[in-house]
């Protein structure tokens, strides 16, 4: 069994994990997770007079700016980018598109239409590039789910195309059913499909089909997300159902088939019948597009101990159409989590937030993240509560299949508190009160043998309430079972605790051993109707030790520069991002090594320059970039 090189669980919270003035001690319980998600609103009843809370002063004091935010995009409200478990981020290697989906706030546009704001370079440049996907005039789309669809062998981003799925209301008064739809990154070729909760069923067991946007993911020209068909009395979920929508490219037609299928959790029932866990799902699919998992957490009566919420996984090995249960999971052989038991529940049990997020190894394993907290009670009338301690909202944990079983490790802690109805800087005290949690999420290398994590979190000395939010991100190396150190992306930067809404897309790019995240976060509106925008983080390279790379000398030029359109017919765009300041040399080769174009570029940081190849025959040429500490070269074909 591989083991993950970091402080031990006992030594991590008695050397300070939980450190703080006054000694850690439970001063109450929550059973948060297994409330009716507020996430289900349609929009606010009213429009206040909003405006953008600002955050204590606290003085900028990084010798280094690393991270810069760049606009993409707007929504006309919040009520597009809730819910933590969308995709609301996605990225493509191959073609260097990355982007977000969101409902929009353009000129002319209505509040339920979805666009995706791009970028083709990597997410060097953003010119308000955007694909209308959805048109939203008639019912208006809300919560969108983004994947990426590149034909084999593509390397151009117009040639992509973006499937995105939400929920949509039925006119403007209530939810009503969901939006497929698909368009080519040209802005040609659109595809949109429609559901009614009044007339779809799925998988012929005459399950609804609600909400279908979580865990957004395309595998080669396969597409998954993941709905419901819950059921509850508007405070406690009574029934729980998972839909799995599957899609499959359809080149004859530009555009994706759709066929879905219902699961049930197998959860134990507490003593009012319902079942006894919680409503999200995780869902991630291998890369062949044919095994996956399927995870929820509640209780399980096949588990050694059911008095506590634990994972329940279930495996397909044909694409998702069927899932068999794994063998029970066992905390009680986990050193992590006996620990994690003895140190924070009054029962001597550990007590598992909801799925946070869910991915897969470069081994194939399933990795989960989310709370360990400790369980509360082990009576059966309560056992979805969980000890709240002073000084900490809790620790998350990567809990994660081995050769052997089932292992898990610590991640960090989250010290501030997620923002209630009374706390939130969003409509307080109101029936339109916003709340958020940590929106703890997770990437992958291209190999899948790095797993980024991050998360957003107050500093303590501002609030005891996650209001003013930092990005935090941390790397673990699977091949040698390395956790590194977090790195603290905003703190003491000019974005110091002004990040909300934060989505990870769920692929990093990898250029000589440099690692490229892809974060947005949105602008905080105190009217949960008012308007806000959303941001792209420039310049989130991780070196091989996880540590934040700000140095262009250290990133490489192929992580700063990028060329397109490729294949071009007349001028070549040369994309610098804001870590890319200084003097170049250009020259360009043709294939018998002859120079056939030089010149001398300087750039003072995000910029883009113009080539020009019109004077040049069609061919295939090398164009060498270089400056006094690297050089790159790309193959352009001139058409």
């Amino acid at each position: 069994m591989r083991k993950v090189l970091l402080l031990s669980a006992a030594l991590l919270i008695s050397a300070g994990i939980m450190a703080q003035t006054v000694a850690p001690k439970i001063i109450g319980a929550s059973n948060k997770y297994e409330k009716v998600q507020i996430s289900k609103k349609m929009f606010g009843t009213e429009s206040s007079t909003g405006f953008v809370p600002e955050r204590p002063n606290n003085p900028t004091n990084k010798d280094v700016q690393a991270v810069t935010k760049v606009k993409m995009g707007s929504s006309l409200n919040i009520y597009t980018c809730l819910v933590s478990e969308s995709a609301g981020m996605t990225a493509n290697p191959e073609t260097g598109v990355v982007g977000m989906i969101h409902r929009s706030n353009l000129s002319g546009a209505v509040t339920g239409d979805i666009y995706f704001s791009f970028s083709s370079d990597k997410g060097m440049t953003w010119d308000s590039t955007t694909v209308y996907l959805y048109d939203g005039s008639t019912n208006g789309g809300r919560y969108p789910n983004a994947m990426i669809y590149n034909p084999t062998g593509n390397t151009t981003a117009a040639n992509a195309y973006v499937v995105g799925t939400g929920p949509m209301l039925l006119g403007t008064s209530s939810w009503g059913g969901n939006f497929f739809a698909s368009m080519q990154l040209d802005g040609t070729g659109q595809n949109v499909q429609t559901t009614l909760y009044t007339t779809d069923t799925a998988g012929g067991t005459g399950y609804l089909n609600q909400f279908a946007r979580l865990h957004g993911q395309a595998r080669g020209d396969k597409f998954w997300a993941l709905g419901d068909a819950n059921t509850d009395d508007g405070q406690f979920y009574t029934g729980f159902t998972t839909i799995i929508n599957k899609g499959t490219w359809d080149a004859t037609g530009d555009s994706v088939i759709w066929t879905r299928t219902a699961h049930v959790p197998d959860y134990l029932t507490d003593g009012s019948g319902n079942p006894d866990g919680y409503a999200t799902p995780g869902l991630v699919m291998a890369d062949d597009g044919m095994t996956g998992y399927l995870a929820y957490i509640g209780r399980d009566g096949a588990s050694t101990d059911n008095l506590t919420y634990q994972p329940l996984v279930y495996k397909t090995t044909d694409g998702g159409n069927t899932w068999a249960k794994e063998a029970a999971f066992n905390w009680g052989t986990i050193t992590t989590l006996q620990t994690l038991a003895t140190s924070l529940s009054p029962v001597g049990r550990p007590m598992f937030s909801s799925i946070k997020d869910i991915t897969l190894d470069s081994d194939g394993y399933v990795h989960l993240i989310g709370y360990i907290h400790g369980a509360y009670s082990d009576n059966v009338d309560s056992l979805g509560y969980y000890a709240v301690f002073n000084g900490m909202n809790g620790i998350i944990c990567d809990i994660h299949q081995t050769a052997s079983g089932w292992d898990a490790f610590i991640i960090d802690t989250v010290y501030t508190y997620d923002p209630d109805e009374t706390t939130t800087l969003i409509d307080p005290n109101t029936a339109d009160a916003l709340e958020w949690d940590e929106r703890l999420q997770m990437s992958t290398s291209p190999d899948r043998t790095k797993i980024f994590y991050s998360w957003m979190d107050t500093d303590t000395t501002l609030s005891v309430d996650n209001i003013y939010p930092d990005i935090i991100v941390k790397m673990y190396d699977v091949s040698t079972g390395t956790l590194y150190p977090d790195v603290n992306l905003t703190k003491g930067t000019a974005y110091d605790g002004n990040n909300y809404w934060m989505y990870l897309s769920d692929i990093a790019f990898e250029e000589s051993g440099i690692y490229q995240l892809h974060i947005s976060t949105s602008s905080l509106n105190s009217d949960d109707v008012g308007p806000v925008s959303h941001y792209y983080f420039q310049g989130v390279y991780l070196d091989g030790t996880g540590q934040l790379v700000a140095d262009v000398a250290e990133l490489g030029l192929e992580n700063v520069i990028s060329m397109y359109p490729n294949p071009t017919s007349d001028n070549l765009n040369l994309s610098f991002n804001s870590n890319a300041a200084g003097d170049y040399n250009v020259v360009i080769y043709n294939t018998l090594g002859s120079v056939v174009s030089s010149e001398f570029i300087s750039v003072n940081g995000a910029a883009v320059q113009t080539i020009s190849l019109e004077n040049l025959p069609t061919g295939i040429y090398m164009v060498e970039i270089s400056n006094e500490n690297s050089t790159m070269t790309q193959k352009v074909i001139k058409n």
